[in-house]
C-alpha cells in the first residue's frame, strides 16, 4: 500500500471507521452522525446561554453557527502537495472536529528508510470550539499511538519498515478547546497563530452567518447605487468573505500559508491571494475550492 493509503487506514481504524476507503461504512456513518449531534447540541446550548445573557427567552442565533463538514485524507494530502510542506512546518486546522486531519498530517511526511531523519511537520494542532469534539479527538489520538505501538511490534517482526517508521518519526499532536476569533483577546489563541506557519480552514462552519453578514455589508455599502446584486451571492459558498475569521489569523506570523476551503481572506489584513485548486467534498457537492493565501 501506499504511505496515504496506510495511514488513511490507520486514521480511520483510530476513528472507528473500519476502512481507509472515500466509501461510507456503517460505522463512519454512525461516527459522523455522533459528531453531528456533538455539534447539534453544542449550538442549542449556546442559544440558550446567549437567550440568558438578553433576557429575551427567545432562540437567538449564535454569532457563528456551527455548520459540520469533513475534509478526507486524500484530499488533505492534495491540498498539502500543491501547498508544499515545509521542514518544520507546524500545522494547525482550524475546527478540527473529530481530528482526522491532525492525526493524518501528522503521518503524512513521517520519513521512512532514515532512522535519523526528521518529520517534515513538526508538530499538528487542531482547534476546536465544542468541547465534545476535543474529548473525541483525544481519545483517537490514544487510539492511534496504541494501533502505531501494536502494528510497529508486529512490522518489525514482519521486516516491514514503514509503520515502524510512521511511529518513530510521528508529528507531535495536541488538540486544543477554544475559539479561533478570540486570538485577539485570547493570549493562547494569539500564541497559537504566531507559531503555526500552515494553517487549514474548512470553513463551513461560519457559512450561515457571515452569508447574513455580508449580505448587510453589501447592502449598506450599496446603498443608493445601481450595484447589481449577484444572484449568487449570499448563498454559494464559493467566494464566501469571512471578515472575521481573516481580522483573527492576520495574528498568523509572516511568511504563514493558509488554505480555506469555500472562503476568502482579506488583502487588508495582510493576505496574498496565490490561488485556487478545486476540490471533492461529499459535504459540498459538486465541489468546492481550496483558497491559498500567504501572510505579509
Amino acid at each position: 500500500p501506499s504511505r496515504l493509503g496506510r495511514v488513511s487506514t490507520l486514521v480511520s481504524s483510530a476513528l472507528g471507521d473500519g476502512t481507509g476507503n472515500s466509501v461510507a461504512t456503517s460505522t463512519s456513518t454512525d461516527r459522523y452522525t455522533r459528531v453531528r449531534s456533538a455539534v447539534a447540541e453544542f449550538g442549542r446550548h449556546e442559544v440558550l446561554s446567549e437567550s440568558g445573557a438578553h433576557g429575551n427567552g427567545g432562540g437567538r442565533t449564535p454569532p457563528n453557527e456551527l455548520v459540520y463538514g469533513e475534509l478526507s485524507l486524500p484530499v488533505l494530502a492534495t491540498i498539502l502537495d500543491a501547498v508544499g510542506v515545509q521542514e518544520g512546518d507546524v500545522f494547525l486546522d482550524i475546527g478540527s472536529g473529530d481530528g482526522a486531519l491532525v492525526l493524518g498530517a501528522s503521518l503524512l511526511y513521517a520519513q521512512s528508510n532514515c532512522r535519523d531523519c526528521k518529520n517534515v511537520i513538526k508538530k499538528a494542532v487542531g482547534v476546536e470550539i465544542v468541547p465534545g469534539l476535543v474529548d473525541r479527538s483525544t481519545r483517537h489520538a490514544q487510539t492511534l499511538d496504541g494501533l502505531l505501538d501494536e502494528m510497529a511490534i508486529a512490522s518489525s517482526e514482519a521486516a516491514d519498515g514503514v509503520i515502524t517508521e510512521l511511529r518513530n518519526h510521528q508529528s507531535e499532536v495536541e488538540f486544543l478547546l477554544g475559539d479561533i476569533h478570540s486570538a485577539g483577546s485570547d493570549e493562547r489563541m494569539s500564541s497559537l497563530l504566531a507559531d503555526t506557519t500552515l494553517a487549514v480552514c474548512f470553513a463551513t462552519t461560519w457559512s450561515a452567518g457571515n452569508a447574513k453578514k455580508d449580505h448587510a455589508e453589501e447592502s449598506k455599502q450599496t446603498k443608493g447605487t445601481a450595484t447589481q446584486r449577484s444572484p449568487t451571492s449570499g448563498t454559494s459558498l464559493q467566494g464566501r468573505k469571512l471578515p472575521k475569521l481573516s481580522r483573527a489569523l492576520s495574528k498568523l506570523g509572516q511568511g504563514a500559508r493558509v488554505v480555506i476551503i469555500d472562503g476568502r481572506l482579506n488583502e487588508s489584513d495582510g493576505f496574498d491571494w496565490q490561488g485556487d485548486l478545486r476540490i471533492t467534498c461529499p459535504d459540498t457537492a459538486p465541489y468546492s475550492v481550496a483558497s491559498l493565501y500567504h501572510k505579509r
